[in-house]
């Protein structure tokens, strides 16, 4: 014999979203879906918000360059302040929580979506790409603290060392970590990378029921 449904209440209580409870300014949810917990401030987009407490401010985020506040806004990045949560959803791609212990890093921006408020951060164009129709915009982040990513496919990373550059397609990078200075080559469609440390590359997910992409 079935058991009983249980009452609404107790399918609410046991259902209740807690993000409150969590360490962490940044998590996800076990669909994969990015939850920003607000403690004063955090930065974060929004767009594909699902939930979030009425008690937050969200303000446009002023975008430093090299330090110092500019007057241009963050096209994506926004300044939430108050004491609540958010929840983003992952619109088919995947969530990526990471946490920085004195690191340096670079992210392609589209690819940034949330960072607690702790980490010192500032953005820029890659070198090479200033010119032309599609510069790529980066954000640089140190210090110690969490940061969320977002990628259409699986992530890799590639280490580079000094006497190994590595070539990846430029649609592809995600970012870096440690000492890499990516620059465009003369084609356009190739970024070389050098240094040392581990540059990310996103790979294209394969269509269910396709062969392997070429």
């Amino acid at each position: 014999m079935d058991a009983p449904p249980p009452g609404l209440t107790d399918f609410a209580l046991e259902h209740m979203l807690e993000p409150e409870l969590a360490d962490e300014v940044l998590s996800c949810t076990p669909e994969g879906h990015l939850v920003v917990q607000v403690r004063g401030e955090a930065m974060t987009r929004t767009d594909g918000l699902l939930l979030c407490t009425d008690n937050l401010v969200i303000r446009p985020l002023a975008r430093r360059m090299q330090g110092r506040v500019v007057p241009e806004v963050f096209a994506r990045l926004s300044s939430l302040q108050g004491d609540g949560y958010l929840v983003l959803a992952h619109q088919g791609e995947t969530f990526h929580v990471v946490r920085l212990d004195g690191d340096l890093c670079f992210f392609v921006e589209p690819f940034l979506w949330a960072m607690d408020p702790g980490l010192l951060w500032d953005v820029g164009i890659l070198p090479g790409t200033r010119r032309g129709d599609e510069p790529i915009h980066l954000v640089r982040a140190a210090g110690e603290g969490t940061l969320a990513f977002r990628a259409p496919g699986r992530v890799v990373s590639l280490k580079v060392a000094a006497d190994r550059p590595a070539r990846v397609r430029r649609g592809r990078l995600v970012g870096w970590v440690g000492a890499v200075v990516p620059w465009a080559d003369p084609t356009g469609r190739f970024l070389r990378c050098e240094g040392e440390g581990a540059v990310f590359v996103w790979f294209p997910p394969t269509p269910a029921g396709a062969g392997p992409t070429p």
